[in-house]
Order: C-alpha cells, then sequence, then structure tokens
C-alpha cells in the first residue's frame, strides 16, 4: 500500500495543509521509463514498416493473343468434279458398303460392235485391297482383259477410273454386272451394281 507523505519543503505559494506526493522521494527517476517506451515504439513501427504488406502486386499484363493463321491446303478437283457427266451405276441388294460406282459410254452400243465404257470407283472410306469383277448379263460379252479391276488400296474421296469393253450380241436393254469387293477394318464387304445398256440396231 503506498503511503503519502508531505513534501519538507513549502515553496512559498502552496497551501501547507495540502498533501503533496514525492514521487521520485518514493518511487525514485523513472524517466528512462518513458525513454525506454520511445525506443520500443519506435522499433514497433520500424519492424511494422519492415514487414508490411506491400499490398496486392499489380496483374500481369494481358498477354497479347497469337493468332496463327491456318494455310490452306491447296486441293485438287473435287470427286464430283472428275466424274462430271458421268451417271451413277444402279446399285442391286442391301449392302451398305459406302462406295459409289459411275459410268460413261463412249459411243451408241449396236450388235456385234465392241463399247468401250468408263468406269469410276469413288470409296467413302479409306480401305486396303479392293476388287472389281465383271459379268455380261444375256446378249453382252465383256472383253477377257477387262473382267477384273484390281486395286492394291483405296483412299476415300479420291476417284479410281477404269476403261473396260463389252460387246453386245443383241439388240435391248441389256445389263453390265458389276460386285466391287473392298477390304477395310478387318472385314470384307461387297456390293453388286448394274450398268444398263440401250442397244439399237
Amino acid at each position: 500500500m503506498i503511503s503519502w507523505r508531505r513534501s519538507s519543503v513549502r515553496p512559498s505559494n502552496c497551501d501547507p495543509r495540502r498533501p503533496r506526493v514525492v514521487i521520485r522521494g518514493i518511487f525514485g527517476d523513472h524517466s528512462w521509463m518513458t525513454t525506454a517506451r520511445v525506443l520500443l515504439l519506435c522499433a514497433l513501427v520500424a519492424t511494422s514498416a519492415c514487414h508490411k504488406d506491400p499490398g496486392t502486386p499489380p496483374p500481369p499484363p494481358t498477354p497479347k493473343p497469337h493468332i496463327t493463321v491456318p494455310v490452306v491446303a491447296k486441293k485438287g478437283p473435287s470427286a464430283a468434279e472428275l466424274t462430271a457427266g458421268m451417271v451413277e451405276a444402279a446399285s442391286q441388294g442391301k449392302s451398305q458398303l459406302p462406295v459409289e460406282l459411275k459410268f460413261d459410254v463412249k459411243q451408241r452400243p449396236t450388235p456385234g460392235q465392241a463399247v468401250d465404257i468408263d468406269i469410276a470407283l469413288i470409296p467413302q472410306i479409306d480401305g486396303g485391297a479392293a476388287d472389281i469383277q465383271l459379268t455380261g448379263g444375256e446378249g453382252l460379252t465383256v472383253a477377257p482383259g477387262t473382267k477384273q479391276i484390281g486395286l492394291p488400296a483405296v483412299e476415300a474421296g479420291q476417284v479410281y477410273r477404269q476403261s473396260v469393253k463389252v460387246t453386245p450380241t443383241a439388240d435391248g436393254v441389256l445389263l453390265l454386272n458389276l460386285t466391287v469387293t473392298l477390304k477395310h477394318d478387318e472385314m470384307t464387304e461387297s456390293r453388286a451394281f448394274s450398268i444398263p445398256l440401250i442397244v439399237e440396231r
């Protein structure tokens, strides 16, 4: 418990009856504590300034989009352009083998005269070996060298042309039958087509 003392020295203008605390005499000189507090406060401020969050860094600059212009490959004529003027052969049966067959008769068929027929195979898928078997219907003979056409491999959208020679032996509507066999996706499929020839004397 702190005891209060009266000062032994009374200034002339002080009331002698008022108690006076002599801090220096009781507690000693504590000015060093004030100085220490000031120094401690300065140290804390300095430390805080050193560790102060510099703030959110500015966002990185937005990169400019790198636009690459694709190089357009020069394409040749399409299958439709390569077979312009040709007629599509009639498909026979229910086979769904994705191939087309077109033809063009070079001259008017007459009995006893050989006729050249241009045929064009247009596969819609890539495949391995392809084979076209040709047989003449009644009244139509296929030349021995053109009864079978073989291709080592085919590519989708390409046109594979071949000229075959047939000879009608009668007049009327005669049929040239063609069977396309194609190996693809580890399987072999076939599709039948027919080409009608109108033979007149």
